[in-house]
């Protein structure tokens, strides 16, 4: 996964989320959610846990 890669949260996750940055040696990126929205905020999130958004 890379940087602007679309992805969802687990194989079940509605929302997509945009990766905003992402740290291989932590195994973890920065997600921010692509829908606009009041306090919309990016937040981390295991590398392991984030599935391609189709």
């Amino acid at each position: 996964m890379q940087k602007g890669d679309q992805v969802r949260i687990g194989t079940g996750g509605v929302s997509v989320f945009t990766i905003v940055s992402v740290d291989e040696d932590a195994h973890s990126a920065i997600i921010e959610s692509t829908a606009d929205a009041p306090g919309k905020y990016p937040f981390p999130a295991k590398l392991a846990n984030l599935v391609p958004a189709t």
